[in-house]
């Protein structure tokens, strides 16, 4: 059984884009010929819960694992169960009025005082259960930080630099109380000074200079670990340049792209995001490239030539039975992250138009973001309080588009659209600003929904009217959409293309 790694920095519930298609595709590539698990580098002491709830909401295979390079030391160097003193240790700490102490309690957080002066301060969850202790000196200088585990032991310390408060070290520990980890800091500059990883039983240490030598160590060792050289898929573009650190010969390395890799104005000849740089003017070292679309492969190409490594993979998604008669016929929906990039001020300053022609119809807008209060700003000022709703982040993806006549999308570039190809399999209609790179699947015009020119507000609202005062058209086609992923974005078809490429770099050997 081949052994695949998806590489990404970090995951977590609430987020979607990349991680769910990683999800998907983690699920569709384990069966009797590989195993998938997800690699993730960021740290966060709760990734057995998210995983947890992944494959509670159904978004995630109950035989896919995420694998992360904190969980995954920590679980490699305990050697031992808790010790007696490290559970007493907690429970003391987990007291609210210790003894000792003159105690200020205000709920989420604690503050004790020995004879007047202010010696720590305690933090809980909403569950009332322990997060981290702050410890300060007789001068109230902020010096040290305990991070508790919710299965009761100290997850990490912090420690702080007495002249200026900031970061100096960071130091892991297993349940069993062991050190395992240790990370120094500048505390003038903030920049990382050194790592050092300590071995509980050979007493070995070894140290890394940075992150970025530290995780490639990590990589290379979880593919020294496996019996027959594994597949290494790198998701996120800022991990790529550590894939390509790796020793040689370890692992055969994908690249892929998510997104436009080109900065503003997002079109061919404009400067490359920094992250994307290493890999394309990597090209020609062989490593294979997947993209989504056609034209992205185009681009590439004739930017950096034809080395016969580019490959068009789409995301894929499973169709379920629609019912259309439950769609409202004046509803229009937005599913976007609010942020600078996917700019959906424009939905709503369209909607302006909009409702001069349907005073009923309604804009629900799901998704969170750093934009959220400019665009409450924006439709309080355009009037449109009752007619356009900002509705928060939602799980629930296809029941909200399912309900809605047309999805509107006004990114200012896409890697493919993810949204489109999820409103398609709810048999619902879309209009997309024509940006690159879109899903190409808007001509001719009116067959899937419509690509409009990008800012052209204009016509961005007489098409939303067109298809809200023309219920039957936009049925004809939300059924041609569906139609179109169901032969075209099929998980077979993309088992397909995977599995193919797999086959063709592990014969190279």
């Amino acid at each position: 059984m081949k052994k695949i790694f998806m590489v990404i920095w970090d995951i977590d519930v609430d987020k979607y884009g990349v991680n769910s298609v990683m999800y998907k595709r983690a699920g569709l590539l384990n069966n009797a010929d590989y195993c998938s698990e997800l690699i993730t580098l960021d740290y966060k002491n709760n990734y057995s819960e998210i995983e947890l709830r992944l494959k509670k909401e159904g978004r995630l295979a109950e035989n896919v694992k995420i694998t992360n390079i904190y969980d995954y030391y920590k679980k490699s160097y305990t050697t031992s169960e808790q010790t007696v003193e490290s559970i007493e240790n907690y429970r003391l700490a987990s007291e609210k009025f210790e003894p000792g102490y003159q105690v200020e309690d205000s709920g989420e957080q604690t503050h004790y005082f020995q004879n007047g002066t202010y010696v720590k301060c305690k933090t809980w969850d909403k569950h009332q259960k322990l997060r981290y202790i702050d410890y300060y000196t007789p001068e109230q200088i902020h010096i040290k930080r305990d991070e508790f585990h919710n299965d009761g032991y100290i997850n990490r310390t912090l420690n702080y630099h007495l002249s200026n408060n900031e970061l100096i070290q960071e130091l892991y520990y297993t349940p069993d109380s062991f050190c395992y980890l240790s990370k120094w800091y500048n505390h003038k500059t903030g920049k990382q000074q050194k790592i050092f990883l300590f071995h509980p039983e050979s007493k070995e240490v070894v140290s890394f200079a940075n992150n970025r030598e530290f995780h490639v160590n990590w990589f290379n060792e979880l593919c020294k670990n496996e019996p027959e050289k594994p597949i290494v898929i790198c998701d996120g573009a800022g991990t790529a340049s550590k894939i390509r650190n790796m020793e040689s010969g370890l692992a055969h390395r994908i690249y892929t792209i998510h997104t436009n890799h080109f900065e503003a104005p997002y079109t061919y000849g404009s400067e490359l995001k920094e992250y994307h740089k290493g890999m394309l003017e990597n090209l020609e070292n062989g490593d294979p490239i997947v993209v989504l679309t056609e034209k992205q492969k185009e681009d590439i190409i004739k930017q950096f030539g034809e080395h016969d490594n580019i490959y068009v993979i789409p995301n894929a998604i499973e169709v379920k039975n629609v019912d259309i008669t439950q769609k409202d016929p004046l509803l229009v929906t937005v599913v976007a992250r609010l942020d600078e990039g996917k700019a959906v001020g424009e939905a709503v300053r369209a909607f302006a138009k909009v409702i001069q022609d349907v005073p009923d119809a309604k804009l629900h807008i799901y998704g969170e973001g750093p934009r959220k209060r400019a665009l409450t700003s924006l439709i309080r000022k355009l009037k449109l309080r009752k007619n356009v709703e900002l509705k928060g982040y939602t799980n629930k993806v296809d029941e909200v588009l399912a309900k809605a006549t047309v999805t509107v999308l006004t990114s200012k570039y896409e890697g493919f659209s993810l949204v489109a190809l999820e409103s398609f399999a709810n048999k619902t209609p879309v209009i997309i600003y024509d940006n690159n790179y879109y899903i190409d699947e808007f001509e001719p015009a009116g067959q899937n929904g419509y690509a409009i020119p990008n800012r052209d507000r204009e016509q961005l609202a007489e098409k939303i009217i067109y298809l809200l005062e023309n219920e039957d058209e936009a049925k004809r086609m939300g059924e041609n959409a569906y139609r179109t992923v169901q032969t075209k974005y099929s998980p077979e078809l993309q088992y397909k293309l995977w599995t193919s490429l797999f086959n063709k770099i592990t014969t190279q050997d």
